[in-house]
């Protein structure tokens, strides 16, 4: 059994991920251990330099002038590295000038880790839900409550799932956004999804309309949909929008990744929820959630 203070840090270090586990046979079959950072999956939002304050703006420049702006391989190991860290310290990670870069044409386009923001967003969320005696194990060092909960008054610029992709992350995106790639030099294979913030956030706007019309007894579905509307609404429209599987895709494999198709068989759902078609919206959910079933239950395990 894990222990408690392992779950917590867990999630914190994974900035929204959360380990809630009981049951350790289910993480070894997916090849977790005790110690190792949690699978996850990630939404990013890269914004042109002109979406931020001047001040942060010359702030942001400076750094990727210095190199300290990170390509996709980099960021992720200083995640790693921060949260191995965290998992032996159980201290929170911090990210003072830690970015992540992509330029399209001639125009950077930024992502700040924000793993302090991450952190405190995910304690506020595991606060709302664990026994006292829980986060007091988990934060024995007087103050840290405190930091954490002041930390996630911000809105990260990336959000971060255990396992797997929520499914309502992919209708963010179109099938053709979908991207797999299986690089030579031995990262393993990567499944991306990339958009604009604009068109993200009136896809979101479109299904949740669908829903709150056509179906009943749907307000969780409801909920995460707002919610992600929300974080959409937190940025430049011409902000680009990610979906990295990221390691939660390792443990697939190339050919299984190759043949995801997720992201189509929800738009296929909504298009038949838009048409009447409630049995054809049955079906094509019915697959979608069966390809990342295994997962799901990882990252739900109690």
């Amino acid at each position: 059994m894990t222990s408690v203070p392992l779950t917590v840090v867990a999630r914190l270090a994974a900035g929204g991920a959360v380990l809630r586990c009981r049951r350790s046979h289910r993480l070894a079959l997916s090849g977790y251990r005790p110690g190792m950072p949690v699978p996850r999956a990630q939404l990013k939002v890269f914004a042109p330099l002109t979406a931020f304050p001047e001040p942060e703006q010359a702030r942001l420049r400076a750094e990727v002038a210095e190199g300290r702006g990170l390509s996709r391989s980099r960021a992720h190991e200083i995640e790693e590295r921060r949260l191995r860290v965290a998992l032996r310290t159980g201290r929170a990670p911090t990210s003072p000038g830690v970015v992540q870069v992509r330029r399209v044409a001639d125009e950077l386009m930024v992502c700040p880790l924000d793993l302090e923001t991450r952190a405190g967003v995910a304690w506020s969320v595991l606060a709302a839900s664990a026994p006292t005696p829980l986060l007091d194990a988990a934060l024995p060092e007087p103050g840290a409550k405190t930091r954490l909960e002041r930390a996630a008054s911000g809105i990260p610029q990336v959000l971060d799932h255990p396992f797997h992709a929520p499914l309502h992350w992919f209708l963010a995106f179109s099938p053709g956004e979908q991207r797999f790639t299986d690089p030579p030099e031995g990262r393993g294979p990567r499944l991306t999804h990339l958009t604009t913030v604009g068109q993200a956030a009136t896809r979101v706007e479109r299904v949740l309309e669908v829903v709150e019309e056509v179906l009943v007894d749907a307000e969780e579905v409801v909920l995460a949909l707002a919610e992600l509307g929300v974080w959409l609404d937190a940025f430049d429209p011409l902000s680009l929008l990610e979906l990295d599987h990221g390691t939660a895709a390792r443990a697939r494999g190339a050919a299984s990744l190759r043949r995801d198709t997720t992201c189509a068989q929800l738009w296929r759902a909504v298009e038949a929820l838009e048409d009447g078609d409630d049995h054809a919206a049955a079906v094509a959910y019915a697959a979608a959630r069966a390809f990342w079933s295994r997962e799901r239950a990882l990252s739900s395990a109690s």
